[in-house]
């Protein structure tokens, strides 16, 4: 999981709550719990944030992604 939130420059707690709210899914669990994600999820905090930017709310966003 810090793999993915340096790569992506958002916080472990940011992955978690993009996670509880819908907007991100781990790939995988480690037998230790930890989550793991693939490329799709990299690319997919990128637009995430690159949305947050232009003042898209996180539901305005998770809505748009569903679609």
């Amino acid at each position: 999981m810090g793999e993915l939130a340096e790569a992506t420059g958002v916080t472990v707690r940011t992955l978690h709550h993009y996670e509880h709210t819908g907007l991100l899914a781990a790939t995988e669990r480690t037998e230790g719990g930890h989550r793991m994600y693939d490329r799709e999820s990299g690319q997919r905090v990128h637009q995430i944030r690159a949305l947050r930017e232009l003042g898209f709310s996180l539901v305005e966003i998770r809505k748009a992604m569903h679609h």
